[in-house]
């Protein structure tokens, strides 16, 4: 007798996934009375991303549920449905090899198997009553077979995913602490304590932890990233609290005079009307020009030497400067004027008492200005680190604060001149409102 040597070429395979599957067919005793089939298909797709199970694959198992009625799932009877895999790739919009993938693929996952006719076809046919008959194909009983095992797996799913979330919110809120805390190293100039590693550190961990979905590989590295935030804190703390402790009789503005009042304005939001927290606007227009004394600094001299008065900054910066336009447009309100910038664009408080220590109070406050309108326009990426370095700059002599600013009204009139030129309005609004109350001064 010879040998067949290849006796099922041709037919389907009988595997591992084809005998689970036929086993849970067998088990299948109807579903319970008052559950329709849809019941069972939403508890699959609600243990669907929990169990692995493809997208694609459940919607395969969506469209066969179409072919079913409700008298399929009672007990006694197997839900079978009969179309054809070029009727399958048309209302899926794919390829027939690609169903014949998908079906099996559900069929590995344990969620419907095969009834095979004689000659391997498709087809079946219902009685008078709509039960089935006859019928070959794909049988969907499985499903209701494992429908208690769908609805524990996705309560099991839910309350992993609430743990998930709140570990993911955690880390996100360490994560935003340290880049806080680093920002406030960063302008401080504490290099030495390498914030930048902890930040690093700190998006890589949420970038690697964001499909992570086992909660105690989470939760060991929230844990490690609080830390990290923790000891930063602490670190940062009592580098900035030694320059910043005065003691109650002490001012806290950057000027020594004996009738300040403390500044509020890192401390407490000011309307645009109110006055600045400094009381350098009730003082200027009490008396002009006037100062709290200090003494005149090198760059102040320089600021003299190039002509700079607050008429020359309002011309810089027309935008932040605006304020000035309805005061009496002295240094003192420039320098209070600064100080509220100052608070606004993260220059901290002890970084502007040290431009006012060692530039003066007009060359802090003209640095300031200076400082903020190259950020504006993307020069200066770190404010309070650039007014450092200018401060520092000051120190040494080496500042040339007067051709700066020259250099930024240059400019200014050169955007505003290119803006002519194309035909396009670039003048800024602070301009404008210049313009209008010279105007409107002129018709008084």
């Amino acid at each position: 007798m010879a040998a067949a040597q290849s006796p099922g070429r041709g037919l389907r395979r009988f595997d591992e996934h084809a005998a689970k599957a036929t086993k849970l067919v067998d088990e299948f005793c109807g579903l319970e009375t008052g559950m329709a089939p849809s019941n069972a298909l939403a508890a699959l797709k609600r243990a669907a991303p929990y169990m692995g199970v493809p997208l694609r694959v459940v919607s395969v198992i969506d469209l066969l549920f179409a072919w079913t009625k409700q008298q399929d799932w009672q007990g006694g009877q197997i839900p079978v449905v009969w179309p054809s895999n070029d009727l399958l790739a048309q209302k899926l919009g794919v390829t027939v090899r690609q169903v014949q993938k998908l079906l099996n693929q559900a069929q590995a996952f344990g969620l419907i198997s095969f009834r095979d006719s004689p000659n391997g076809h498709r087809g079946g046919r219902r009685g008078a009553d709509g039960f089935i008959t006859w019928g070959y194909g794909i049988v969907l009983a499985p499903i209701g077979t494992r429908l208690q095992e769908f609805a524990a797996r996705a309560a099991t799913g839910a309350a992993e995913d609430a743990a998930l979330t709140v570990l993911r919110k955690r880390l996100a809120a360490a994560r935003r602490n340290i880049r806080a805390l680093a920002q406030t190293a960063f302008d401080a100039d504490l290099h030495d304590l390498k914030a930048g590693d902890d930040l690093a550190l700190a998006l890589m961990a949420t970038d690697q932890m964001r499909c992570v979905r086992d909660a105690g590989l989470l939760t060991a590295c929230v844990e490690q990233i609080e830390e990290r935030a923790r000891r930063l804190a602490e670190a940062v703390s009592a580098k900035i609290a030694v320059p910043n402790m005065v003691s109650d009789q002490e001012d806290c503005s950057c000027w020594d005079g004996p009738e300040d009042i403390h500044s509020t304005t890192t401390n407490q939001l000011q309307s645009a009307k109110a006055d600045t927290s400094s009381g350098l606007a009730d003082k200027s227009s009490e008396n002009g020009d006037a100062l709290p004394s200090q003494p005149q600094t090198a760059v102040d001299d320089d600021l003299e030497k190039h002509g700079v008065d607050p008429e020359f900054m309002m011309s810089i910066a027309p935008e932040l400067c605006s304020g000035l336009l309805h005061r009496d447009g002295s240094w003192g309100e420039v320098v209070a004027t600064a100080e509220r910038l100052a608070g606004q664009s993260g220059i901290s408080n002890h970084a502007f008492k040290e431009a006012c220590r060692i530039m003066g109070q007009r060359g802090a406050a003209a640095s300031v200005i200076a400082t903020i309108q190259k950020y504006r326009r993307g020069e200066v990426q770190r404010p309070g680190a650039y007014l450092r370095g200018m401060s520092s700059k000051a120190d040494k002599g080496e500042l040339n604060l007067g051709r700066t600013l020259h250099g930024l009204k240059d400019t200014s009139r050169a955007v505003a001149m290119r803006g002519m030129s194309d035909g396009t309005d670039a003048t800024p609004i602070g301009s404008l409102m210049s313009r209008l109350v010279s105007r409107g001064a002129g018709l008084r």
